[in-house]
């Protein structure tokens, strides 16, 4: 594993979809401005509300058919798919501010009413209510 390195506020700008700059006026207090507005934050978090519900629902779908004793290529299709559940889960979730939030919602019902069904597998992206 290579060395793990702290990340320069460049790199923490990047990842975190924006930066939160402060500056000190004559009168005292500190000012702290966003370099990104609330809308695009809210576009952010629901990108990556998004690609969590896909990689929850990949991840499921590998321990339930671990626990239905299925083949290893069955298995293996199922970690595949986890990168793809992860893209389509933040395509979903970039449409719009509350799409994020409707898949996660969705994904959890989805993985509740398997689990009661026995733990069988989930579509995704499931059926969004």
């Amino acid at each position: 594993m290579p060395n793990l390195r702290e990340l320069s506020d460049i790199e923490l700008n990047e990842v975190s979809g924006g930066f939160i700059g402060s500056s000190y006026n004559c009168g005292g207090s500190i000012v702290l401005s966003f370099g990104c507005n609330t809308a695009s934050y809210a576009s952010f978090f629901s990108t990556q509300l998004g690609a969590y519900s896909g990689y929850l629902a990949g991840v499921y779908n590998v321990f339930a058919d671990l626990a239905q004793s299925a083949s290893h290529s069955v298995i293996a299709t199922d970690l595949k798919n986890i990168s793809s559940y992860v893209q389509l889960g933040a395509q979903i979730g970039a449409q719009s501010a509350t799409n994020g939030l409707a898949i996660y919602k969705s994904v959890v019902n989805a993985i509740s009413t398997s689990l009661s069904n026995g733990g069988t597998k989930i579509t995704f992206p499931p059926s969004v209510d």
